[in-house]
Order: structure tokens, then C-alpha cells, then sequence
């Protein structure tokens, strides 16, 4: 059951980044012109570092939380280290997005 829990939780984060792309990726995607594109993409770049700051530390912490609930209780040790696992990747993923921020940004001391 914990594992199904899991399989889950990653494939409804797959959907989560499917839809984060959207329009690409998508047959739809094919028909968008070349403005359409150019507009689309600046759209996701403006919304997913936001999006991102808010949704991968929640979902660190309740992964982190989820783990150590299935470690105490004992029933599935697999389970607690595949939730530990996804926890320590939405920290990874977190600390990317904000160093990529750092880098972009132009110095105020020029």
C-alpha cells in the first residue's frame, strides 16, 4: 500500500512538470505560430521560478514527514528511504532554482 503511495506521489509530480510545459511537449504544440511561442516561453519563465520557490520546499517537508512516519512505524523500509529519497531531490531541486536565480541576475555594484 506505501508503495503504491509513492508510485503515485512521482507520477502526479510527472504530471505537475507535464503541465508546467504547457504548450510544449504537447500535440497542440505544433500548430502555435512563432509569436505564439515567443510568448508561451516567456510566460513559464516568469511563473515556474515562483511556482518552484513555493511548491518543492512544501513537498520536501511532507516527504521528510511521510518518511519518518513509515520508518517509525516499520512497515515498509523501502518505502521510507523512497520517500527520504524524493525529500533530499525537492532540497536538491530547490537549491538549483535558487542558485540559477543568483547567476542570471546582473550585479548592482557595475
Amino acid at each position: 500500500m506505501v508503495i503504491v503511495t509513492v508510485l503515485f506521489i512521482i507520477a502526479g509530480l510527472a504530471a505537475l512538470i507535464w503541465m508546467a510545459n504547457w504548450p510544449f511537449g504537447t500535440p497542440w504544440a505544433k500548430e502555435l505560430t512563432d509569436e505564439e511561442c515567443r510568448i508561451e516561453a516567456e510566460h513559464n519563465r516568469r511563473h515556474h521560478r515562483r511556482v518552484a520557490l513555493t511548491f518543492f520546499p512544501a513537498l520536501a517537508f511532507m516527504f521528510g514527514i511521510a518518511s519518518i512516519a513509515i520508518f517509525v512505524d516499520q512497515k515498509s523500509q523501502s518505502a521510507a528511504v523512497a520517500m527520504g529519497v524524493c525529500s533530499v531531490a525537492c532540497v536538491g531541486v530547490f537549491v538549483a532554482v535558487i542558485k540559477g536565480g543568483r547567476r542570471r541576475r546582473s550585479s548592482k555594484r557595475r
